[in-house]
């Protein structure tokens, strides 16, 4: 059994580095997919408020001629209001929202798990033996979930507001 200066076990050691890593990305995936949920309400939003007043101006139109501004404006809201459809449509922010989430979950999960294995062993509930296959197991799932977190990739900001939001936690 190899320790650290500690005489804290290898096993114990990274099993505590799974678990911060998987709080870390848990937050990285939280962040984007708030980030994307925004995305999704702002362009979508805008597309129905535009298609709305484009709507009224319309009816308006059948009833009565509308000075020559008005026909310039309502065709700049409709060419709006197609850029805001179409970028919602192309990347697809609602699907985004849902994969980040369903991400972030996992590592909670893990990250759970993690936890309640670390305290498991520290109340001597179970031995080291047992932490090792325990490892194993985890370790699977954590590389299952950043095999599937490849196409829900984070940015570099979600990664700096997670780091902020730990070292905040830890400081409180």
């Amino acid at each position: 059994m190899s320790t650290n200066l500690n005489g804290i076990p290898q096993t114990v050691i990274f099993l505590e580095q799974v678990a911060k890593n998987s709080r870390l990305n848990k937050h990285q995936h939280f962040n984007a997919a708030e980030r994307n949920l925004f995305y999704n309400n702002i362009f979508g939003s805008a597309a129905i408020v535009i298609n709305v007043i484009l709507g009224s101006v319309l009816f308006v139109t059948v009833s009565s001629n509308l000075p020559e501004f008005a026909k310039w404006a309502s065709g700049f809201m409709a060419m709006i209001a197609a850029v805001c459809g179409g970028i919602q449509t192309f990347f697809n922010f609602q699907k985004l929202f849902e994969g980040h989430r369903r991400i972030a979950n996992n590592y909670l999960e893990l990250q759970r798990e993690c936890e309640q294995l670390l305290a498991a062993f520290s109340d001597q509930l179970i031995n080291l033996e047992q932490v090792v296959k325990e490892v194993e197991v985890i370790n699977k799932k954590y590389n299952t979930i950043n095999s599937d977190a490849e196409v829900f990739p984070t940015g570099d900001k979600d990664y700096r507001k997670a780091k902020r939001y730990e070292k905040e936690k830890h400081l409180a």
